[in-house]
């Protein structure tokens, strides 16, 4: 099994739970992300230790070290979301979207819930009515959250957001996100934020108003079974249950300690940690703790 580098991001709005609740050596200051796996411009995940250490994902994934279809850029990014102030309200934009613009790569991401204060709460998904030019005055008078679905997850919910999707996550949450592989990001509203030298980040707000789906309303859904995105999946594992030596498994410990047997012996993980089973390590069984697989 291979261990990869998380590659630690300082944000306004993050938190310390990554090195309070994991146990990890992270950084000073607020860390809100911690990209797990990573294959995009600029930025490529390396091994931690083994017999691969220091080799990039990429390179590993298309000579079929990580199983999958080894085909072009690994297929996905896995972060774990860590917030002590809400996030901007934002959207990411879709294929269709991208093209255009002429700029950006498809973003549509899905959550899971790993911890919450009493006070989370989730803005996802707009009301009916809700258009482009709406969008342009809420976004300037500051009264876009009037137009989002609240809501209060629960620890172990998923959630799925397509790209299209308004959406603000806030504050008191540790999440693990799983998305398409890029960047993307139109920020609608930053609550009057300010960077640490004083000035406002940028916002978006055309590039939204063209990547936003305004036909797609209703109240989001969260499931508990598991979620399926464009080029990736997010599912618990079952206890004792195997799981098969085909396709890309990434498992990562979702609650707490956790130990996985296979083939080749055990491999314990803490809290937190991500680990991409090789082909050779056979089968798979989860014999203690909670975990979610990761796949394409």
């Amino acid at each position: 099994m291979i261990r990869f580098a998380p590659v630690y991001k300082p944000t306004l709005w993050g938190s310390n739970r990554l090195s309070t609740e994991f146990g990890r050596r992270v950084p000073a200051g607020a860390i809100g992300e911690s990209w797990e796996l990573v294959d995009i411009e600029g930025e490529e995940s390396r091994v931690a230790r083994g017999p691969f250490e220091g080799q990039p994902i990429g390179e590993l994934w298309r000579s079929g070290a990580l199983g999958g279809t080894a085909q072009g850029r690994f297929p996905l990014l896995l972060k774990w979301i860590d917030t002590r102030q809400k996030l901007s309200v934002q959207v990411h934009p879709d294929e269709a979207a991208c093209k255009r613009l002429g700029k950006g790569a498809p973003k549509s991401e899905a959550w899971y819930v790993a911890e919450v204060d009493s006070s989370s709460v989730i803005l996802l998904g707009h009301y009916p009515g809700l258009d482009a030019a709406t969008l342009r005055q809420a976004a300037t008078g500051g009264t876009i959250g009037k137009w989002l679905y609240e809501l209060r997850p629960r620890v172990g919910d998923m959630l799925a957001v397509r790209a299209g999707t308004l959406h603000c996550i806030g504050p008191g949450l540790l999440l693990l996100e799983v998305q398409q592989p890029s960047a993307t990001t139109f920020r609608v509203y930053d609550w009057g934020r300010t960077d640490d030298s004083g000035h406002p980040r940028d916002l978006h707000v055309e590039e939204a108003c063209a990547s936003v789906d305004f036909a797609r309303t209703g109240v989001p859904r969260a499931e508990r079974d598991g979620v399926v995105g464009p080029g990736f999946s997010l599912k618990p594992v079952r206890l004792g249950v195997e799981l098969a030596a085909k396709g890309l498994r990434v498992l990562v410990a979702d609650s707490g300690p956790a130990r996985l047997a296979h083939a080749r012996g055990e491999e314990r993980l803490d809290y937190g940690d991500v680990v991409v089973a090789e082909p050779a390590d056979g089968p798979v069984r989860l014999m203690a703790g909670t975990a979610l697989l990761v796949s394409e």
